[in-house]
Order: structure tokens, then C-alpha cells, then sequence
């Protein structure tokens, strides 16, 4: 059975099937779509999940070993396979065949694979797959289509646009989805809601050098450079920018850089990690020097101090948003702070 990833919302309606390939090559789709299917499976019982991550001389037997696994604290599961651009062997088809002859209600199947090409569409594998799953094969959308995905993507930052205004966010993403919806969602937190933008609100957001200023400080922090990102945090307090931004910004990184470093605890391949999640070459070696600093645990403290910061920038506790922003960044670069 296939479904477009436009249709997976419906179809989920109808409820969850016992196994889904997910393949493509538009990356924000695909992590959409995986998203909601894993929420699905949540709010239906399948509170335990199990990832595979295939690489070379990948050991099928794993996927037998989890269907025949559960915690005492789970019913369900949710046995997510990421196959890349890898295959599944002899062994794994097997496998697959015996998971499906007997398919159980307490497990669900979700295979993400990169886009196929005709030769792996021809193998037996991929045929089982056809006719047991649900297959959803993401494409990039087409240039017209594009303008109806960012009224709707505005839509859910509470935005409208002018005609203009949306031909101008579609130049600027040259296409590419990720970066539209990165634009897009910068512009939820630059302007109220039910805000109708028209090309200049979309220029002043471009423009405003301040903003870029965010990312640049960002990347200073990763570097260890300490005494330059306190000097240039001040100096965008000075310049008067929302802190709500910055917390924006820097909860971003440090949530990818503890998915990075978990992926590197699960001994995932350095190139596997970048297409997962999205780490372009230009800031490759950036990222991989600055996750060595620090193990798995302390970057999944840094991100529950994020929380805090959220709370501190919307009132919801008290404190000074500036102080608590450079006291984080300073441990993200590395400085051993005193009780902490």
C-alpha cells in the first residue's frame, strides 16, 4: 500500500498499521513524517521504542532479538529501523518475512530508508515491503506547490502574507524545505500573531544584521572561545535583540549536538550522523570538536537549563535572562563552573 506524506494525517486516522517504509530525499519531510508517526504510536500504547541503526555487517538477528523484547514498564513498541542508504540483506528479508507471518499487536515497524533507485525497488525485500507496510515515498514538492506549503507553514506560526511576501521566503529557500522552514519559523518569534507580512517585514527580518549576529555568536560558543562570546553576548544585549531569539538559537544547537553525541556513544558513523541531522560540511569539523567536550549527560543537562532560560525569558520565573544565557554558554565552551 503507498501513501503520500501528504495523506499520512488521514490515513493515520484510520489507525496505526503494523509496519511502514518511509523513503525519500527532502530531509524536513522525512523527519516530519517520522515525527508523526512516532507521536501516533505514542498516544496509541507504543511507549517503547527501539532504534536500529544499519551499517556495515549489520547484524540482522537485532530486529529478531527486539520483537521478542519488552521492558516490564511496556506492552507495546515501536522497532524503528534507519537503513540510510544501505539495503537489507538475505538474512534480513528472512527475518522481515517471519515478522510479518506472525505479526504481533504489540509491535510496530518503521523502516526510514534514503531514496531508492530502481535497483533496489527491484529486490524482494522491497517488493514484501509493497505488499506488507505502508510504503510513503517523500518527494520534493514541485515549484508550484511551494507557495501553498508556506501559507500553510505560516499558518502555523499564526502568520499571513501578501502574495509578494510568500514569492520572496520561496526565492530566498532556493527550494530547499529545511532552510523555508527555518525562515519561517524566525519570523513566528519576530512578529505577533495574526501579523500580515508583506515584503518588507520579509526584508527587515533578512537585513537586520543583528539577527545574523545569533548564529555567528552561536558558533563562537562552540569554538571554546570563551572571552569573545561574552564579549559578543554583551553586545547583543546592547544592540537591544529579544533574548528570546538567543534561547531560540542556542536551544537548537545543543539539542543537535546531544543527539550527535548519543548517535557517537551508539558507534554511528560520522557520515551517518551528518545526513541525520543535517550537519553541512562548512561546519562538520565545528560541531564534531565541540560535542567531544563535554559526555552525553552533561549536553542533556545543557538542554534541561534551556527549559529554565525558556522560563526565565516568558516571566515564568525569576531571575536575569542575560546572566543565566552567559552562564550556560561559558559551560558550553567549556569553563568548569564552582557548584554546579
Amino acid at each position: 500500500m503507498r501513501v503520500k506524506s501528504t495523506q499520512l494525517a488521514q490515513h493515520l486516522q484510520r489507525g496505526l498499521s503494523p509496519a511502514y517504509l518511509l523513503t525519500g530525499d527532502e530531509p524536513l519531510q522525512i523527519m516530519e513524517c517520522s515525527d508523526t508517526l512516532r507521536k501516533t504510536a505514542r498516544e496509541q500504547g507504543f511507549t517503547e521504542r527501539t532504534v536500529l541503526s544499519v551499517e556495515a555487517n549489520f547484524d540482522w538477528s537485532a530486529l529478531q532479538e527486539a520483537t521478542q523484547t519488552l521492558s516490564l514498564f511496556a506492552s507495546k513498541q515501536l522497532i524503528e529501523i534507519r537503513l540510510g542508504n544501505k539495503s537489507i540483506s538475505e538474512a534480513g528479508t528472512k527475518l522481515l518475512i517471519e515478522y510479518f507471518a506472525h505479526i504481533s499487536e504489540s509491535t510496530c515497524l518503521l523502516i526510514i530508508a534514503d531514496k531508492l533507485d530502481s535497483a533496489k525497488q527491484k529486490t524482494k525485500w522491497f517488493s514484501l515491503l509493497e505488499e506488507k507496510a505502508v510504503v510513503i515515498n517523500v518527494a520534493p514538492l514541485e515549484l508550484a506547490e511551494l507557495p501553498t506549503w508556506i501559507t500553510q507553514r505560516l499558518s502555523l506560526q499564526g502568520l499571513r502574507a501578501t502574495p509578494d511576501a510568500i514569492t520572496m521566503i520561496a526565492e530566498r529557500a532556493e527550494g530547499h524545505l529545511l532552510a523555508c522552514a527555518q525562515e519561517i519559523e524566525k519570523l513566528g518569534l519576530l512578529y505577533p500573531k495574526d501579523q500580515v507580512l508583506d515584503t518588507q517585514h520579509i526584508l527587515e527580518a533578512v537585513t537586520d544584521s543583528a539577527r545574523f549576529e545569533i548564529f555567528a555568536w552561536v558558533d563562537i560558543v562552540l569554538s571554546g572561545d570563551v572571552a569573545r562570546s561574552v564579549r559578543q553576548l554583551r553586545g547583543l544585549r546592547a544592540e537591544g535583540l529579544e533574548p528570546i531569539l538567543i534561547v531560540w538559537a542556542l536551544d537548537r544547537e545543543l539539542r543537535t549536538l546531544a543527539q550527535v553525541s548519543y548517535a557517537l556513544q551508539q558507534k554511528q558513523s560520522v557520515d551517518h550522523i551528518c545526513r541525520t541531522y543535517r550537519i553541512w560540511q562548512q561546519r562538520k569539523s565545528l560541531i564534531f570538536q565541540a560535542v567531544k567536550r563535554h559526555p552525553l549527560a552533561t549536553w542533556q543537562n545543557f538542554l534541561q537549563q534551556t527549559l529554565e532560560l525558556d522560563r526565565l525569558v516568558k516571566g515564568a520565573s525569576r531571575g536575569n535572562i542575560w546572566d543565566a544565557l552567559q552562564k550556560l554558554a561559558v559551560q558550553v565552551a567549556g569553563v568548569r563552573l564552582l557548584n554546579h
